[in-house]
């Protein structure tokens, strides 16, 4: 059956594809699960050099690198999130069913790329895994801002949480491509580290997402872990943990009594409100 336009807005487009979908989604799942533990826990040969995923983090220390245990956590609660997508794909419900496969086209990408970019970053290709990153942000985002009011069971496993995953990994492995260890290059980190609350900001106050604000929190206190345990950045984990706790407190206040009264007035813009 043809696809038309895979990315298309329209779900009777891709409901028609379920079957097609359902697999889909389910190997792109495995194959991301797959890659992604094995070069996490396996040492693949790299030249003279073995490096697994975490391995190679600590052999390119940057001004970005997140604490392994924090990434660890993060991506197995998103894992299990995306299990329950798929899950819903088999729903007796038509409606979840339309619904979680609306997004099917952008989840089997994301996953793709993810894998693609282990293989990359493991064996030392940093310019092409950070093409590979910014080319999955960028379609993550074509996704959240052409559907931003996904019900929270399909946002959080194949829209929110894969985005504020990106983009930690995109300041990461952007770091260790440009070699970023001298004074000038920490001092511009010191400085880019605010655009994660920046982000964050932007999330919270036009859309009034909770799952990027309390995702967001998590990776910026594992960034400041990371830091705090490298000694060399004394500013970066400062402002990590600063980052932290601002994001953490907005979060709460968004959902907040008073936070829920002012959301009431643009509903149809926050995606974590219509639930499944």
């Amino acid at each position: 059956m043809a696809f038309a336009n895979p990315f298309s807005k329209d779900s009777d487009v891709h409901y028609k594809n379920l079957k097609t979908y359902r697999v889909l989604t389910l190997l792109s799942f495995l194959f991301s699960m797959i890659v992604n533990l094995y070069y996490s826990a396996a040492i693949p040969f790299v030249k003279h050099s073995i490096h697994s995923t975490w391995s190679q983090s600590d052999a390119h220390p940057t001004p970005f690198t997140i604490n392994h245990i924090f990434v660890a956590i993060f991506w197995v609660y998103l894992w299990l999130n995306q299990a329950g997508y798929i899950w819903h794909l088999y729903a007796s419900s038509e409606d979840l069913r339309k619904t979680a496969s609306g997004v099917g086209s952008h989840f089997i990408v994301f996953n793709i790329l993810q894998g693609i970019w282990a293989f990359l970053w493991v064996n030392g290709h940093f310019w092409w895994s950070e093409a590979v990153l910014v080319l999955n942000f960028v379609q993550q985002c074509s996704l959240y801002f052409r559907q931003p009011t996904t019900p929270r069971y399909i946002h959080m496993s194949a829209v929110s949480l894969p985005i504020v995953w990106l983009f930690f990994a995109v300041l990461w492995n952007g770091a260790v491509m440009v070699h970023c260890h001298d004074l000038a290059c920490r001092i511009v980190a010191n400085v880019a580290v605010w655009g994660i609350a920046v982000y964050a900001g932007f999330f919270l106050m036009v859309y009034q997402d909770y799952s990027i604000g309390f995702g967001t929190a998590f990776l910026a206190a594992g960034l400041g872990v990371a830091q705090f345990f490298t000694k060399l950045f004394a500013l970066q984990w400062i402002f990590a943990f600063t980052i932290m706790s601002l994001v953490f407190v907005a979060t709460l206040l968004t959902i907040s009594p008073a936070g829920e009264r002012i959301k009431s007035t643009d509903r149809e813009r926050a995606p974590l409100l219509q639930e499944a």
